[in-house]
């Protein structure tokens, strides 16, 4: 789907032309009794490269653009602790600065993508292919960044067990 501009229910095409301002992304709905919201950021980050700006691997543009758009003000306070946190480990893995977005706009408006342009890469015929390009540089232990006043209500559910044996890899891994 397409999230963070201003044309009102856009056709993929038109986000194509860049004029929208619109991201192409997903929705992410989740059990936060099974899943937290610290699990997702920590995928997030781990399963593409935050600094190549406008595009991930052969896809450019604007709606290409790393993004976190939060529904809550806790949700954004830990994007940006993450986003701090696993910068530093970039850094020291020889990486440039992220350029992810991460925004609290609940006027933005979540648009669903026409029905051809949904579970692409399950479709018969699909172009298989992968730019996201992790870096394989894991994100810094959630101690390490979750504000102290959000410690016990967010803590991730997923053990390192889980990250070992389904977590991003090198290459190309969605």
């Amino acid at each position: 789907g397409f999230y963070g501009g201003t044309t009102v229910n856009p056709t993929y095409d038109e986000v194509c032309r860049g004029r929208t301002g619109h991201n192409e992304c997903v929705l992410v709905a989740y059990d936060p009794t099974k899943v937290s919201y610290v699990d997702l950021l920590i995928q997030f980050w781990m399963c593409h490269d935050p600094t190549q700006g406008m595009g991930q691997g052969a896809d450019r543009g604007t709606q290409y653009r790393s993004g976190i758009y939060c529904v809550t003000e806790e949700q954004y306070q830990l994007a940006l602790a993450s986003k701090e946190a696993y910068q530093k480990v970039l850094t020291e893995a020889n990486y440039s600065h992220i350029t992810t977005e991460i925004l609290f706009k609940p006027e933005f408006q979540f648009y669903y993508a026409e029905d051809y342009h949904q579970q692409y890469l399950a479709k018969p015929g699909n172009r298989q292919y992968c730019s996201a390009q992790p870096t394989g540089v894991p994100v810094p232990d959630h101690t390490t960044w979750v504000p102290s006043s959000l410690q016990e209500t967010h803590k991730p559910y997923l053990k390192a067990e889980y990250w070992q044996n389904y977590g991003p890899k090198p290459g190309c891994t969605i």
